[in-house]
């Protein structure tokens, strides 16, 4: 691994890497820029040539070209290596034949379905005959890897075998499922492909590797035994490399086109993506077999996608179905992406047809679509006054449509801009508009401040402490969340006071109590939808908050150690130092248990 890692940090510099992400500005022997990880007005964010290392006073972040392209990709390590591997022009066959781990080892499972599906999707030729017929063209399914999953029960899983993977794996990565029988035996023939009969779109992370697959239906019918009957779509479920969040198909391709262009466009289904990259709207991402979520960061401070997005360029464009339920897919994702301060506007589409038909027909059109897509607001207000002349239906209107967006809107002095073109343009004075805003944001005042709960931690900078403590205890306090399973979170409940000790868990549990119906909901809200991962989530939070409790005992010590030292009081100093290379054997260990 130190080759890999040496000869990647010889061939890029730390400016070169970072300055391709964000505009930097010389300043004396260092370079700053204002933080790509935090909002701030003034750049607070340096990279040192000198050292290789980056660091922002605002937010206290720091590291190496490895941690930047980490945090910023919203990738793990071995994904930044790759894209920095790929760059730098560095094999990473030696290190990946000598640090094989879980993780790594499902990558592979999925890069052998992935080789596959392309496999029998070349033996289909009516699946790719349809693909052609859709617009696609060879490069294009070449380039997305497309693939075929044969109409068979096993085929897949008897492939992967053969390879020498173990079924626990492939079932764990979301290929395969388990049948339901009276004994829950674990017999191999008890198993059976998740996708069949479908043609495979892979979706892949930032770094380009395949982590779960979107399957479309094609010929034979979906048996019900798989759960869904004619299901059009077909996703893979969470699993330990995909998370339905952090992710847009498409993305690992688009990021550059992105970043260069200075905006993104959005579209639902993976025809209408190809197609637009094929087409040259290399900026295009899709929403489909992923999802969007009203927050910067998971349960685990990973950056979700619509994160990853605005830190590519802050302006987004959505191109959904001409239909209403387009419309209202359009509006979900735009108030999302405008509490995220994004500037968002949308491509109107002609009803009924979606930009896989648009692009087809006549790339010109699409490109002037895009070319006039306007602000979400400015489209409703418009809406609304064509509908009606009558204002007070007009007023109505506003409140139905505009207020919902204004809420999601932090900027006061962009709220006041909308109020006054929605002045404008329905004829409704300025002073009522205001006055009905304010009514209805003391109505909505409790939903939002849970709603933007996570976005306000970030913005008031929390220790991370305190937001992993928040997490677990709203779990505890959640009377529906312990009743999912109460014995595994108690269990786990009673660990945590064993590994900090009673007396510290008691204040962290008294500090805690007094918001204890607040947190309890806030929980419920980031985990209500989670209930399958709820145990797995909550065991990864331990983890971290003991990590943390354990280096803020040890940096308590060592401040009473040095202290000692400079008063030259040796009483007790070597218990001090033997207590603190126990805390920090504590933390290793943490780290040690993480990785099994």
């Amino acid at each position: 691994m130190n080759s890999s890692v040496q000869k990647i940090k010889e061939r890029l510099s730390i400016v070169d890497v970072v300055s391709s992400y964000i505009s930097l500005e010389k300043a004396g022997k260092n370079y700053k820029a204002k933080c790509p990880f935090h909002n701030e007005k003034t750049p607070s964010f340096f990279v040192s040539p000198d050292r290789g290392t980056y660091y922002c006073f605002g937010c206290n972040a720091k590291g190496d070209i490895f941690s930047f392209v980490e945090k910023f990709e919203g990738t793990d390590f071995l994904g930044a290596l790759k894209i920095l591997a790929d760059r730098a022009g560095v094999d990473l066959e030696e290190y990946k034949n000598k640090n094989k781990d879980k993780t790594e080892l499902y990558y592979e499972i999925m890069e052998e379905a992935t080789i596959f599906f392309e496999d029998n999707l070349k033996a289909k030729l009516e699946a790719r005959s349809y693909l052609l017929s859709r617009g696609l063209n060879d490069q294009s399914i070449e380039k997305f890897r497309i693939g075929f999953a044969p109409d068979s029960w096993s085929s897949l899983i008897n492939h992967l075998k053969k390879k020498d993977f173990k079924t626990e794996d492939i079932l764990a990565v979301g290929l395969i499922k388990k049948k339901d029988t009276p004994d829950q035996t674990q017999k191999e023939d008890h198993y059976y492909d998740r996708f069949r009969s479908r043609i495979m779109f892979p979706i892949s992370d930032s770094a380009g590797r395949i982590i779960a697959f979107s399957g479309r239906i094609f010929g034979q019918s979906e048996d019900s035994k798989d759960g869904i009957v004619n299901a059009k779509y077909l996703n893979s479920p969470e699993t330990p490399l995909f998370n339905k969040s952090s992710v847009l198909f498409g993305l690992d391709k688009a990021k550059s086109s992105i970043r260069n262009l200075g905006y993104s466009i959005v579209v639902e289904g993976q025809m209408d993506l190809i197609l637009s990259h094929q087409s040259g709207f290399t900026n295009t991402v899709a929403v489909s077999g992923t999802a969007f979520t009203d927050s910067l960061v998971d349960s685990q401070n990973k950056i979700n996608n619509l994160g990853l997005i605005k830190r590519l360029s802050p302006n987004i464009i959505f191109a959904y179905d001409g239909d209403g339920a387009g419309l209202r897919a359009a509006n979900r994702s735009a108030a999302i992406a405008l509490s995220l301060d994004m500037q968002v506007k949308l491509a109107v589409l002609p009803i009924g047809e979606d930009p896989a038909d648009i692009i087809k027909k006549d790339k010109e059109k699409w490109k002037n679509i895009i070319k006039n897509s306007v602000n979400i607001i400015s489209f409703h207000l418009d809406k609304i006054v064509e509908e009606t002349d009558d204002l007070r239906k007009r007023g109505h209107l506003v409140k139905e449509r505009i207020f919902p967006f204004l809420r999601m809107i932090n900027s006061s002095i962009e709220k006041d801009a909308y109020i006054n073109e929605a002045h404008k343009k329905t004829g409704i004075s300025e002073t009522a508009i205001i006055e009905d805003y304010k009514n209805y944001e003391r109505l909505n005042k409790t939903e939002d401040s849970f709603s933007k709960k996570e976005e306000s931690i970030e913005t008031e900078k929390k220790s991370r402490r305190e937001e992993l403590e928040k997490r677990f205890f709203g779990v505890i306090f959640s009377d529906s969340l312990l009743a999912i399973d109460k014995d595994k979170i108690n269990d786990l409940k009673d660990k945590l006071e064993q590994d900090i000790g009673e007396d510290i868990f008691k204040n962290i549990l008294e500090k805690y109590e007094p918001f204890k119906e607040n947190l309890s909901l806030l929980a419920e809200i980031w985990y209500g939808d989670k209930e399958q991962q709820l145990i797995k989530e909550l065991t990864e939070i331990i983890f971290n908050l003991e990590e943390e409790i354990f280096k803020d005992m040890a940096s308590v010590l060592l401040v009473k150690i040095n202290q000692k030292e400079h008063d030259k009081d040796k009483q007790k100093i070597d218990e001090d130092i033997i207590n603190y290379q126990k805390i920090v054997e504590k933390i290793e260990d943490i780290k040690s248990r993480r990785l099994k």
